[in-house]
């Protein structure tokens, strides 16, 4: 396996802002999203797959055991039709009415870490990626640049088990620096997939390996380690990536490497991304990797 990275810098002026609190001076909560039924009444339209709820599951299970150790403060289980795209929606990107990703237990900005697992997809054109919710009450996809800004609440790592969901080609082009984050943001890692990935209760096994193997660092590394699929043949590897944003080469790398769960580093001001990634991946839906 290969691991590479790739670094991107705003080419605009950055914003003078706050950095990020030492993790130990936050709170730490977790949000879970499993949407697993699709195409019946008040649902959107996609193929079911119960694993994964199972998958969230494991994610939750963890996470329950430290605050049953009193190392952790509070998780929350939101699936199928609890998940919606008002709770990704930044108030910056909508009214009101439907601006809830701050919502207490709910929101995707309420929480310091999330995982999520459904559908997903990309679109190059117009540097996007969405995830698929478990109601059409709203809308039926949370679209990166339409509906998140992310870190102006607490989020500080998203776990992204989806279809497409860190397209290496959007990253090039600053689609998810300019939507996900500003400069003065508190979010730091989108870790996700570059083209389809596949699914099965192995996801399960891997999800349950990486949520305890990255309590005190490799919070990145592991999700690379785990998910990563080699397969015969062209277009069907599984490729899991890593977005980190900071300001330094050096932060992000930290993170990447020796950030956890319980020990989130400070990588400063948002004003740049890194791309950690195997190269050579070759998934469905996305192009190879670079090298």
């Amino acid at each position: 396996m290969r691991l590479r990275k790739q670094t991107q810098q705003w080419t605009g002026a950055a914003l003078a802002g706050a950095l990020l609190l030492p993790a130990a001076a936050l709170a730490n909560e977790t949000h879970v999203y499993g949407i697993s039924d699709f195409g019946g009444a008040g649902q959107c339209n996609a193929s079911s797959h119960s694993v994964h709820t199972k998958t969230a599951a494991e994610f939750a299970g963890y996470f329950n055991s430290l605050v049953n150790s009193g190392l952790w403060t509070d998780v929350r289980t939101l699936n199928n039709s609890s998940a919606r795209t008002d709770l990704w929606t930044d108030a910056s990107k909508g009214t009101a009415a439907n601006a809830k990703d701050t919502q207490a237990n709910a929101g995707v900005d309420d929480a310091d870490v999330l995982y999520v697992h459904t559908h997903g997809g990309h679109n190059e054109s117009f540097l996007r990626s969405w995830l698929v919710m478990g109601s059409n009450a709203d809308s039926c996809e949370a679209i990166t640049d339409i509906h998140m800004n992310l870190g102006n609440g607490k989020l500080n790592i998203a776990v992204v088990k989806a279809c497409q969901s860190g397209d290496y080609q959007v990253w090039k082009q600053g689609g998810y620096r300019q939507a996900l984050v500003t400069s003065t943001s508190g979010f730091s890692m989108w870790n996700a997939f570059h083209g389809d990935s596949s699914c099965g209760n192995f996801v399960k096994r891997y999800v349950k390996r990486y949520v305890a193997s990255s309590r005190s660092d490799g919070v990145g590394e592991n999700w690379i380690d785990e998910a990563y699929d080699w397969d015969i043949g062209k277009n069907n590897d599984d490729c899991p990536v890593s977005i980190v944003f900071g300001e330094t080469k050096a932060q992000r790398v930290a993170m990447f490497e020796a950030g956890g769960w319980t020990d989130r580093k400070n990588t400063g001001r948002k004003v740049a991304s890194s791309y950690f990634y195997v190269g050579g991946c070759d998934p469905d839906n996305g192009q190879k990797l670079p090298e």
